[in-house]
Protein backbone atom coordinates (compact mmCIF):
# COMPACT_ATOMS: atom_id res chain seq x y z
CA UNK A 1 0.00 0.00 0.00
CA UNK A 2 2.91 2.63 0.89
CA UNK A 3 4.54 1.43 -2.07
CA UNK A 4 1.89 2.57 -4.37
CA UNK A 5 1.66 5.62 -2.57
CA UNK A 6 5.34 6.25 -3.51
CA UNK A 7 4.62 4.95 -7.13
CA UNK A 8 1.76 7.49 -7.59
CA UNK A 9 3.62 10.68 -5.90
CA UNK A 10 6.50 9.98 -7.95
CA UNK A 11 4.35 10.15 -11.34
CA UNK A 12 2.79 12.97 -10.31
CA UNK A 13 6.19 14.86 -9.83
CA UNK A 14 6.86 13.90 -12.94
CA UNK A 15 4.41 14.91 -14.67
CA UNK A 16 4.18 18.41 -13.27
CA UNK A 17 7.90 19.16 -14.36
CA UNK A 18 6.98 18.41 -18.08
CA UNK A 19 4.13 21.07 -17.38
CA UNK A 20 6.19 23.45 -16.09
CA UNK A 21 9.38 23.06 -18.77
CA UNK A 22 6.20 23.00 -21.66
CA UNK A 23 4.81 26.84 -20.18
CA UNK A 24 8.10 28.45 -20.28
CA UNK A 25 8.00 31.81 -22.14
CA UNK A 26 11.02 32.51 -24.58
CA UNK A 27 12.27 35.78 -24.66
CA UNK A 28 11.99 37.64 -28.06
CA UNK A 29 15.51 38.63 -29.66
CA UNK A 30 13.79 41.36 -32.03
CA UNK A 31 14.82 44.98 -30.62
CA UNK A 32 11.99 47.15 -29.38
CA UNK A 33 11.05 50.17 -31.53
CA UNK A 34 9.75 53.39 -29.15
CA UNK A 35 7.24 55.61 -30.94
CA UNK A 36 6.06 58.72 -30.61
CA UNK A 37 3.21 61.20 -30.25
CA UNK A 38 2.44 63.74 -33.96
CA UNK A 39 3.57 67.48 -32.14
CA UNK A 40 1.30 68.44 -35.05
CA UNK A 41 -1.85 66.43 -34.17
CA UNK A 42 -1.33 67.54 -30.39
CA UNK A 43 -0.74 71.16 -31.12
CA UNK A 44 -4.41 71.13 -33.49
CA UNK A 45 -5.72 69.02 -30.75
CA UNK A 46 -5.09 71.52 -27.78
CA UNK A 47 -6.54 74.69 -30.23
CA UNK A 48 -10.16 72.56 -31.05
CA UNK A 49 -12.94 74.85 -29.70
CA UNK A 50 -15.06 71.73 -29.28
CA UNK A 51 -12.13 70.09 -26.48
CA UNK A 52 -11.81 72.35 -24.42
CA UNK A 53 -13.71 71.27 -21.37
CA UNK A 54 -11.42 72.84 -19.14
CA UNK A 55 -11.77 76.48 -19.43
CA UNK A 56 -14.28 79.08 -19.37
CA UNK A 57 -16.44 79.96 -22.48
CA UNK A 58 -17.29 83.20 -22.37
CA UNK A 59 -21.23 84.44 -23.64
CA UNK A 60 -22.50 87.82 -23.82
CA UNK A 61 -24.76 88.20 -20.70
CA UNK A 62 -28.58 88.20 -21.15
CA UNK A 63 -31.25 90.88 -21.09
CA UNK A 64 -32.35 89.52 -18.03
CA UNK A 65 -29.12 89.35 -16.65
CA UNK A 66 -28.39 92.77 -17.53
CA UNK A 67 -31.68 93.69 -15.92
CA UNK A 68 -30.13 92.56 -12.51
CA UNK A 69 -27.19 93.98 -12.58
CA UNK A 70 -28.47 97.03 -13.03
CA UNK A 71 -30.95 97.01 -10.75
CA UNK A 72 -28.72 95.99 -7.81
CA UNK A 73 -26.18 98.88 -8.99
CA UNK A 74 -30.17 100.86 -8.28
CA UNK A 75 -30.64 98.90 -5.02
CA UNK A 76 -27.35 99.63 -3.72
CA UNK A 77 -27.17 103.35 -4.59
CA UNK A 78 -30.95 103.70 -2.95
CA UNK A 79 -30.44 100.89 0.30
CA UNK A 80 -27.04 99.90 0.96
CA UNK A 81 -25.37 96.84 0.12
CA UNK A 82 -26.91 94.42 2.60
CA UNK A 83 -30.64 95.62 1.77
CA UNK A 84 -30.06 95.34 -1.75
CA UNK A 85 -28.68 91.82 -2.05
CA UNK A 86 -31.36 90.64 0.17
CA UNK A 87 -33.71 92.33 -2.81
CA UNK A 88 -31.39 91.58 -5.68
CA UNK A 89 -31.29 87.82 -4.84
CA UNK A 90 -35.18 87.80 -4.31
CA UNK A 91 -36.26 89.99 -7.04
CA UNK A 92 -38.58 87.96 -8.74
CA UNK A 93 -40.42 87.74 -4.96
CA UNK A 94 -39.87 91.65 -4.37
CA UNK A 95 -41.80 92.65 -8.29
CA UNK A 96 -44.65 89.58 -6.82
CA UNK A 97 -45.39 91.65 -4.08
CA UNK A 98 -45.33 95.20 -5.89
CA UNK A 99 -47.70 93.25 -8.46
CA UNK A 100 -49.97 92.50 -5.74
CA UNK A 101 -49.99 95.71 -3.89
CA UNK A 102 -50.41 97.46 -7.34
CA UNK A 103 -53.63 94.79 -7.89
CA UNK A 104 -55.08 95.66 -4.68
CA UNK A 105 -55.01 99.30 -4.89
CA UNK A 106 -56.82 99.05 -8.59
CA UNK A 107 -59.51 96.38 -6.83
CA UNK A 108 -59.73 98.60 -3.73
CA UNK A 109 -60.38 101.72 -6.26
CA UNK A 110 -62.98 100.06 -8.09
CA UNK A 111 -61.12 99.45 -10.83
CA UNK A 112 -62.24 95.97 -12.05
CA UNK A 113 -66.17 96.89 -11.08
CA UNK A 114 -66.04 99.90 -13.64
CA UNK A 115 -64.79 97.49 -15.92
CA UNK A 116 -67.32 94.65 -16.19
CA UNK A 117 -70.04 97.41 -15.48
CA UNK A 118 -68.50 99.31 -19.11
CA UNK A 119 -69.89 96.23 -21.19
CA UNK A 120 -73.54 96.47 -19.37
CA UNK A 121 -73.42 100.33 -19.67
CA UNK A 122 -73.45 99.90 -23.46
CA UNK A 123 -76.32 98.18 -23.41
CA UNK A 124 -78.64 100.54 -21.15
CA UNK A 125 -76.94 103.60 -20.65
CA UNK A 126 -78.66 105.65 -17.73
CA UNK A 127 -79.46 108.56 -19.81
CA UNK A 128 -78.40 108.65 -23.68
CA UNK A 129 -75.78 111.64 -24.89
CA UNK A 130 -75.26 114.32 -22.51
CA UNK A 131 -78.59 115.20 -21.42
CA UNK A 132 -78.64 117.17 -18.45
CA UNK A 133 -81.73 115.16 -15.74
CA UNK A 134 -82.32 118.87 -14.52
CA UNK A 135 -83.79 120.06 -17.84
CA UNK A 136 -86.21 117.03 -18.24
CA UNK A 137 -89.65 116.47 -17.11
CA UNK A 138 -89.28 113.47 -15.30
CA UNK A 139 -92.61 113.00 -13.13
CA UNK A 140 -94.56 113.52 -16.31
CA UNK A 141 -92.16 110.54 -17.77
CA UNK A 142 -92.50 108.29 -15.35
CA UNK A 143 -96.26 108.23 -15.67
CA UNK A 144 -95.86 107.62 -19.37
CA UNK A 145 -93.46 104.92 -18.93
CA UNK A 146 -95.76 103.33 -16.08
CA UNK A 147 -99.22 103.91 -18.99
CA UNK A 148 -97.22 101.91 -21.35
CA UNK A 149 -95.95 98.86 -19.40
CA UNK A 150 -92.36 99.86 -19.72
CA UNK A 151 -91.63 99.11 -16.17
CA UNK A 152 -88.15 99.03 -16.22
CA UNK A 153 -87.71 102.64 -17.92
CA UNK A 154 -90.01 103.78 -15.02
CA UNK A 155 -87.58 102.51 -12.54
CA UNK A 156 -85.00 104.21 -14.16
CA UNK A 157 -86.45 106.98 -14.63
CA UNK A 158 -87.52 107.12 -10.36
CA UNK A 159 -83.45 106.62 -10.19
CA UNK A 160 -82.94 109.62 -12.23
CA UNK A 161 -85.42 112.04 -10.10
CA UNK A 162 -83.92 110.71 -7.08
CA UNK A 163 -80.63 111.66 -8.01
CA UNK A 164 -81.32 115.51 -9.46
CA UNK A 165 -83.37 116.11 -6.14
CA UNK A 166 -80.15 115.24 -4.30
CA UNK A 167 -78.51 118.17 -7.00
CA UNK A 168 -80.65 120.55 -6.33
CA UNK A 169 -80.12 119.74 -2.78
CA UNK A 170 -76.39 120.76 -3.26
CA UNK A 171 -75.62 116.96 -2.15
CA UNK A 172 -74.35 115.73 -5.20
CA UNK A 173 -72.76 116.96 -8.56
CA UNK A 174 -74.22 115.54 -11.92
CA UNK A 175 -72.03 114.22 -14.40
CA UNK A 176 -72.90 111.83 -17.46
CA UNK A 177 -69.48 110.61 -16.83
CA UNK A 178 -70.37 109.80 -13.30
CA UNK A 179 -71.01 106.18 -12.28
CA UNK A 180 -73.75 105.30 -9.11
CA UNK A 181 -70.31 104.06 -7.38
CA UNK A 182 -69.36 108.22 -7.95
CA UNK A 183 -72.57 109.05 -6.60
CA UNK A 184 -72.51 106.85 -3.25
CA UNK A 185 -69.04 108.40 -2.64
CA UNK A 186 -69.40 111.84 -2.97
CA UNK A 187 -72.52 111.45 0.06
CA UNK A 188 -70.71 112.11 3.48
CA UNK A 189 -74.04 111.55 5.52
CA UNK A 190 -74.07 107.98 6.62
CA UNK A 191 -77.75 107.58 7.24
CA UNK A 192 -78.12 109.30 3.67
CA UNK A 193 -75.35 107.42 1.47
CA UNK A 194 -77.69 103.65 2.86
CA UNK A 195 -80.10 105.14 1.68
CA UNK A 196 -79.26 105.93 -1.84
CA UNK A 197 -76.97 102.70 -2.15
CA UNK A 198 -79.86 100.84 -1.59
CA UNK A 199 -81.88 102.59 -4.28
CA UNK A 200 -78.80 102.36 -6.44
CA UNK A 201 -78.85 98.88 -5.99
CA UNK A 202 -82.49 98.57 -6.88
CA UNK A 203 -81.90 100.41 -10.25
CA UNK A 204 -78.78 98.28 -11.02
CA UNK A 205 -80.16 94.72 -10.40
CA UNK A 206 -83.12 96.07 -12.69
CA UNK A 207 -81.96 98.40 -15.75
CA UNK A 208 -78.25 96.49 -16.33
CA UNK A 209 -79.58 93.48 -15.29
CA UNK A 210 -82.12 93.79 -17.98
CA UNK A 211 -84.64 92.13 -14.98
CA UNK A 212 -88.19 91.38 -16.68
CA UNK A 213 -90.82 93.03 -14.33
CA UNK A 214 -94.30 92.39 -13.14
CA UNK A 215 -97.13 95.48 -12.16
CA UNK A 216 -96.84 93.45 -8.57
CA UNK A 217 -92.84 93.70 -8.48
CA UNK A 218 -92.93 97.13 -10.04
CA UNK A 219 -94.91 98.10 -6.75
CA UNK A 220 -92.66 96.71 -4.30
CA UNK A 221 -89.30 98.03 -5.93
CA UNK A 222 -90.55 101.49 -6.54
CA UNK A 223 -91.06 102.10 -2.91
CA UNK A 224 -88.00 103.37 -1.68
CA UNK A 225 -87.50 105.81 -4.47
CA UNK A 226 -91.23 107.36 -3.80
CA UNK A 227 -90.21 107.48 -0.01
CA UNK A 228 -86.45 109.31 -1.11
CA UNK A 229 -88.79 111.66 -3.59
CA UNK A 230 -91.10 112.63 -1.01
CA UNK A 231 -88.50 113.42 1.63
CA UNK A 232 -90.13 110.71 4.24
CA UNK A 233 -87.41 108.81 6.39
CA UNK A 234 -86.98 105.08 5.37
Amino acid sequence: MALSRAILLLLWCLATAAALRAAEVTIPQDSVMLRSFDPVRIAAYRTAPDLQYERELHSDPTPWERFKEWLVQWLQGMFGETLSNFLSRNVVLVLCIVVLILALVVLGRGGVRRVLQASAAKQATVLPGQEDIRELDLPSMIHEAERSGDLRRAIRLHYLLVLRKLVDRGVLRWSPDLTDRDYVDQIADAHLKRRFSRIASVFQWVWYGDRPLTPERYAVLRLPFIEFEQGTTA
